[in-house]
């Protein structure tokens, strides 16, 4: 029995549910979907060096990964609504502490923190959408949703805020983004699988876990880790590779904008793609289209192959993603391990940006390039070695 088939009719699949989660998710990927700006805003305004600059997004997911590492043991147990009236105020303060500190350490520790606040949210929007009847759907659905609000402020925080408050404006632009999904986040349920005790959902879910396959399950962790640490790393230095090629911070900061739509493009194509096609093979197309998009970034073309190179790169990214993590609740019957996925995430893009920020002061942006195209290949080998543990 598919996990599909064991969550028909699951009251997870609400609307209001879904918003919640939805709005939670968008709230927890906020730092991510800004990160090119705001690690390009700190280089300019704190003077930092490319190494310096990467290991502020390694700190934020040191946090975040120490988080949702945490999260196997709680998420199944501690009250949703409670861990959010917690978490959201510390991620938002470490961020403003972050925007005003005085020193280099200061900011790193206080991006630490504010990266485990807004993993235990990220955690709770994936494991919700898990919860549901078709995750591959919702996946796409809240990557895109995620994408919208990082796609509004790349557009207002460098024409409006940056002006204004500098640094600072970071902070203030992702907290009043949070502060306006709020609302949404009252819909949220108290708790998830273990809810369902004693139905005959649960004892279908119970019933599966004899025959679950954890190493197949760590192969898609493992290729989602993967995959995620090259989209990280070239997410991360996409402005600044923008700017060694001598375009200008405006232009950068509006097609930044844009690739985040271009991000809600593939994402929305897995949404309508759903489970026709299984998981794995839009993976690897998207992992195609990823190494197209560095053979692009690789030439020496001017800012209209500059843009659409950026842009095939977000759609890959949007479109690989929760095709990954799909996967991962495919293979994951009782539910338990779908929570995983977000570390998996958390690591890559911890990894990702401090292994580019060295290379790229070491050896330039064309090793960054390389290192990325090869970790896509490795992704897709991790991805064939899960697959095909699969019972066919």
């Amino acid at each position: 029995m598919t996990q599909t088939d064991n969550k028909q009719r699951n009251s997870f699949d609400r609307t209001p549910i879904i918003l919640s989660a939805l709005a939670i998710s968008a709230i927890g990927a906020l730092f991510y979907n800004v990160l090119p700006l705001y690690l390009g805003s700190a280089q300019d305004f704190r003077d930092l060096n490319n190494q310096q600059t990467g290991f502020i997004s390694s700190a934020f997911f040191l946090g975040y990964n120490l988080t949702t590492v945490w999260a196997f043991f709680w998420i199944r147990r501690w009250n949703w609504r409670w861990v959010t009236a917690v978490a959201l105020p510390i991620a938002l303060l470490g961020l403003l502490a972050g925007g005003y500190a005085a020193s280099y350490s200061i900011l790193l520790l206080s991006t630490a923190v504010a990266g485990g606040g807004f993993a235990a949210l990220y955690g709770i929007g994936t494991t919700i959408l898990a919860d549901t009847s078709n995750p591959a759907r919702w996946y796409g659905v809240k990557i895109a949703a995620e994408a919208f609000p990082g796609a509004v402020l790349l557009f207002v925080i460098p024409s409006v805020l940056t002006p204004l408050a500098g640094f600072n404006a970071m902070a203030l632009g992702m907290g009043a983004v949070a502060l306006l999904l709020t609302p949404l986040l009252f819909l949220l349920p108290k708790q998830g699988r273990a809810e369902l005790e004693g139905t005959a959902e649960q004892e279908a879910l119970d019933a599966g876990d004899a025959s679950l396959d954890r190493t197949a399950i760590l192969g898609a962790l493992a290729a989602t880790f993967v995959f995620f640490s090259a989209a990280s790393g070239m997410w991360a230095f996409i402005e600044r590779i923008g700017a060694n090629g001598g375009f200008s911070p405006e232009s950068i900061g509006l097609l930044l904008s844009i690739t985040l739509l271009c991000a809600t493009g593939g994402s929305l194509l897995t949404a309508w793609l759903g489970e026709r096609l299984g998981n794995t093979r839009p993976f690897y197309a998207a992992c195609a289209a990823f190494l197209l998009s560095l053979l692009l970034l690789g030439t020496s073309g001017g800012f209209a192959v500059f843009a659409t190179a950026t842009c095939i790169l977000t759609f890959a990214i949007g479109m690989g993603l929760p095709f990954a993590i799909a996967e991962v609740a495919e293979l994951d019957a009782d539910g338990r391990f779908i929570i995983l996925s977000v570390p998996a995430i958390g690591m890559g893009a911890m990894f990702g940006p401090g292994i580019s920020g060295t290379l790229a002061d070491f050896a330039g942006f064309s090793s960054v390039l390389l290192a990325a195209g090869g970790a896509i290949f490795i992704a897709v080998a991790l991805m064939r070695f899960s697959s095909g543990r699969k019972p066919r």
